[in-house]
């Protein structure tokens, strides 16, 4: 008998097919007419460290003298070497996107009904700033589909209670880690999703315990998989990059960026360091780096240290400091609208300019906004687990370090579900919220402020307006 989590089920409901057919159309088709062969920003970066491999000298450090997690300079490298092209990979993200459609359309199906699938599939389609990610040479793409499926993996797992399975979405997530160090930290919410009590009261140690013995075999799988996935890249480049790293060492370079005498920078349209000049000014404002031609290890090391120094000395400004990289990261446009406002799309309308800077603050919005409270009263289980517990972290990484739109998306992958699920029947989420206090307490604790964090940017998208 097919269940929600067989792909076979999915493909069999038409509807699907039109998201997908919707998705790909608005991903191949400003591919085809605006293919954008240079790079920007790090997207320059990951393409020198390809090139790096290509000319035979493995992994080096980006330009600015740190180390980023392997995976996409390779996937750029072997790109070029299979096709002769590193376009190619954009035509890859492309179908990835029409992956990670199909799988968000079968979460969703697992977790609430078809109707509320298939607002999802149509959700993540036409999600202009996902969409438009597969056109470029960032991370995000390849890392949404992955956490996505090592999702769907251990939700397959927890309904077979296949250890296969489990092993399968560490060996996913491990190559999620391997494309952003952020995910190293990910795997123990997937390992307590393998756990979880559904039979019994998640409040409960004892209902914990009783599925911990039933099902630790998951965990192993899935531990064994994670690190057979990472632990060859991370023992070969601790020998090598100055000390014991997972897959990256950047840490220290992004809290530079976050903690220092000059306010926390970010680079989306309007409240960004755009400019070379203006960036390095602001540098120039700062505390010295650290020696950037140290050992990366070393270097990123060094740099957490005189970020926490200066933090120790400094906690009134730090703390004054967390809503605005929160407000950075909630900030409703994206580098979509950067892109669009600097005239990457010679030919595009103007009208149609401004519509899709509204499509993008309004997904932007109802993601932020009713997709939490879609999360508040819904969020359960195994994915609930996984998705809020990637979420929180993701949001805490932020408010330590520093905030960017980009960071925002493989949150929104994850929250498409949750928005689906409330628009599908709001009556019955309200009715959720109402039936557990806790809950609806923290809805009205958590969206007021996060509605002004987002709103405190929303005019950068139209300065003429606002000037």
């Amino acid at each position: 008998m097919r269940g929600p989590l067989d792909p076979r089920t999915w493909l069999a409901d038409p509807w699907l097919w039109v998201a997908l057919v919707l998705g790909l159309a608005l991903r191949a088709i400003p591919l085809a007419i605006w293919p954008q062969f240079e790079c920007l920003r790090d997207e320059c970066i990951y393409r020198g460290m390809a090139m790096s491999i290509l000319d035979g000298q493995g992994l080096t450090t980006s330009n600015k003298g740190w180390l980023p997690s392997p995976g996409y300079p390779y996937l750029m490298a072997w790109s070029r070497q299979l096709t002769g092209s590193m376009f190619t990979l954009k035509v890859v993200q492309v179908a990835l996107g029409a992956a990670s459609n199909a799988l968000m359309y079968g979460l969703t199906l697992e977790l609430s009904d078809r109707r509320a699938a298939r607002i999802a599939a149509f959700l993540f389609a036409l999600n202009p700033t996902l969409a438009w990610f597969t056109n470029t040479w960032w991370i995000e793409t390849v890392y949404i589909f992955t956490l996505l499926l090592a999702a769907m993996l251990m939700m397959a797992a927890r309904r077979s209670d296949q250890p296969l399975q489990a092993l399968l979405s560490g060996v996913t997530l491990g190559v999620a880690v391997l494309f952003r160090g952020v995910a190293t930290y990910l795997p123990p919410f997937w390992m307590l999703a393998a756990i979880y009590p559904i039979e019994g009261n998640p409040f409960s140690l004892d209902d914990w315990w009783i599925s911990a013995k039933r099902r630790w075999r998951s965990v192993v799988a899935f531990g064994v998989g994670a690190v057979l996935t990472v632990a060859p890249y991370s023992l070969t480049a601790s020998q090598v990059q100055g000390g014991f790293m997972v897959t990256d060492a950047t840490a220290g370079h992004v809290l530079f960026l976050g903690n220092n005498e000059f306010p926390p920078l970010t680079f989306d349209y309007g409240i960004g360091m755009l400019t070379q000049p203006v960036f390095e000014r602001y540098l120039a404002s700062g505390r010295q780096a650290c020696d950037r031609t140290a050992p990366p290890v070393l270097s990123s090391s060094c740099e957490v240290k005189e970020a926490m120094l200066w933090i120790r000395q400094n906690p009134g400004t730090f703390l004054g400091r967390v809503p605005v990289r929160v407000a950075q990261m909630l900030n409703p446009h994206s580098f979509l609208t950067r892109h669009l406002r600097w005239g990457y799309w010679p030919g595009f309308p103007w009208w149609a300019k401004e519509l899709v800077v509204l499509q993008i603050v309004v997904f932007s919005a109802a993601l932020i906004q009713l997709g939490t409270l879609g999360a508040w009263a819904r969020a359960k289980g195994p994915y609930g687990l996984m998705a809020v517990g990637t979420t929180a972290y993701t949001m805490f990484t932020i408010a330590v370090m520093y905030g960017m739109t980009r960071f925002r998306l493989p949150l929104e992958a994850l929250w498409t579900v949750y928005l689906a699920m409330f628009l599908a029947n709001p009556r019955q989420c309200l009715a959720a919220l109402r039936a557990d206090s806790w809950r609806l307490v923290g809805a009205l604790v958590t969206l007021p402020p996060m509605f002004v964090l987002m709103c405190w940017y929303l005019p950068t998208g139209w300065p003429w307006f606002w000037k």
